[in-house]
């Protein structure tokens, strides 16, 4: 299949021809594997019992997606959008597809091609927009996001007026987005709101801000940032942070509705006193003291956790004590390389399905936290009852931190027995964490299996027989955690799900896609209406 663009490769006489040899390679090696994707997908709705499936909340295109996920570790939602693109390639572009597999087209210019043309539903029309897209990206050369764009929404107008991409914007405009930095702490919020909700935000803002003492040693800014947080809490005011026995704010805000888990090492959480707010996990009994480490004259120093959690909220110091443009080359050098900060004297923590926290972030957090100690069960006996006791499936949702599924990386909703009970026991080696899709995928869908050892490792084996390893994701950060637990012995049973139900949906995937795309097309009348009349031309 890909002899031509080998021999392209090993015909290249320079290195910009090698490059362009290999793309073209990668190209078509991407054009196979969403061919495949698409044969997948066709096996599975030639099945027997495929059409009732459809119906299934876990019906043939979640299997095809988790099958795929588990293949190329990839998530169920990389792998959905990458079948989206394979299905609409196999059956509404097969011009374009051509292109691809040759290697002319990138995944990126195809993927563009097949979300913009999703609404054309006319054959013909589609057709005519095949045609057109394969003879302009065959010779284009290079081209923006937004010339890409361009073209194809260009040809989609002249073919289907109400299939072009317009009112997805429109709909969006309003949003929220969080994007977290991870092993930072940070998190950046960017949002589009009404005048009137944006106004209400910057005030509710303002307001909680000014909550905490004279003593805060927050600037307004910092302080109205912590306040976004306290709204997403559900408090009335802002904890203060003086650290003051004579602070006059109050010292904890007021419970709200919404709790955040954060897996940490009890120097970390040590730091700061508990008391009521989000929880702080802490996990297992107390580490044994580190051994000595090597000496270095070059090494930097391991400062004080306190201290560290401090500097996150007060101003800091200055590096130099003049100008900079006051000071020699040899100065300014000697001034920087003289603070060479500080090792944390404390590991960082976790947030269950979330990402990593700096021992200072975490620090901070403990002021205002309620903490838990995490027991590791050792060889402790299995539990007389089909749900785990609080202990346990707090161990469990500590080790394992996120969806144990090969490719899968959503938060925990379930805790399920690898081996059914009460075949199975419960027991922390025979306890998982899954989401809810997942967890219907393991339960009802036939082929899959799962075998658990003692230290948290499962290994599930797909339809195809081929295994995949997944390990609990504390294993890095806090290996305490994945000490093996006490060995089970179960009956592994024939998997059956009588006296099971799958949940339904209330209609296919297929008719919801269509309902959209009626709706978006609906939702572009009045401008293609518009559009018609400016091209008339006055008279």
């Amino acid at each position: 299949m890909f002899e031509h663009q080998m021999s392209a490769v090993v015909a290249a006489g320079t290195v910009a021809a090698r490059i362009d040899a290999y793309a073209r390679l990668e190209n078509s090696a991407c054009a196979a594997r969403l061919a495949a994707m698409a044969d997948m997908l066709a096996a599975a709705h030639a099945e027997d019992g495929s059409a009732d499936r459809e119906r299934w909340r876990f019906d043939n295109w979640s299997a095809v997606c988790a099958h795929i996920g588990a293949a190329q570790a990839i998530t169920s939602g990389t792998a959905s959008g990458l079948l989206m693109d394979a299905v609409a390639l196999a059956e509404r572009l097969p011009k374009v597809r051509a292109l691809f597999a040759a290697g002319v087209l990138s995944y990126r210019v195809v993927h563009r091609i097949c979300m913009r043309t999703a609404l054309v539903k006319d054959p013909g029309a589609l057709r005519a927009v095949d045609v057109g897209l394969a003879a302009e990206f065959a010779s284009a050369g290079a081209m923006s996001q937004e010339q890409q764009d361009t073209a194809i929404d260009a040809l989609v107008l002249l073919h289907d007026p109400y299939a072009v991409r317009r009112s997805e914007s429109a709909a969006r405009s309003h949003r929220v987005d969080v994007c977290v930095e991870g092993g930072s702490g940070t998190a950046y919020l960017n949002a589009t709101l009404s005048a009137t909700d944006a106004q209400a935000v910057d005030e509710r803002a303002d307001a909680l801000a000014r909550t905490v003492c004279e003593h805060d040693p927050r600037p307004l800014q910092v302080r109205r940032a912590a306040a976004m947080g306290a709204m997403g809490f559900g408090w009335d005011r802002l904890p203060c942070l003086c650290e003051r026995e004579d602070c006059g704010a109050a010292s904890t805000p007021a419970g709200g509705g919404v709790v955040i888990y954060v897996v940490a090492d009890p120097e970390a959480v040590g730091a700061g006193g508990p008391a009521p707010g989000p929880e702080s996990v802490p996990p297992g009994p107390e580490p044994e003291p580190p051994g000595p480490e090597p000496e270095s004259a070059a090494a930097p120093g391991v400062g004080e956790l306190a201290a560290q959690r401090r500097a996150l909220v007060t101003a800091p110091k200055p590096v130099l004590a003049k100008p900079w443009y006051l000071h020699t080359w040899a100065e300014l050098v000697a001034a920087y390389a003289a603070d060479r900060g500080e090792f944390s004297p404390a590991g960082p923590g976790l947030v269950l399905g979330g990402p990593m926290l700096p021992a200072a972030v975490v620090a901070q957090l403990a002021l205002h936290a309620r903490i838990r100690r995490i027991a590791h069960p050792g060889e402790a006996p299995p539990e007389p009852r089909y749900r785990p006791s609080r202990a346990l499936a707090a161990f469990v949702r500590c080790r394992d931190g996120t969806c144990r599924f090969p490719g899968c990386s959503r938060p925990v909703a379930d805790i399920d027995h690898t081996v059914p009970y009460p075949y199975g026991p419960t027991a922390a080696s025979n306890l998982i964490c899954l989401c809810r899709e997942h967890h219907l995928c393991k339960t009802f869908w036939p082929g899959w299996s799962s075998r658990q050892f003692p230290d948290g490792t499962v290994q599930w084996t797909a339809p195809d027989k081929r295994v995949h390893t997944t390990y609990p994701r504390s294993r890095l950060l806090f290996p305490r955690l994945c000490a093996p637990t006490a060995v089970v012995t179960a009956r592994v049973p024939v998997k059956t799900t009588a006296g099971l139900r799958m949940p339904r949906r209330e209609q296919t995937r297929a008719q919801a896609r269509r309902r959209r795309i009626d709706d978006e097309r609906r939702a572009n009348t009045a401008w293609v209406e518009q559009y018609l009349r400016d091209c008339v031309p006055p008279i």
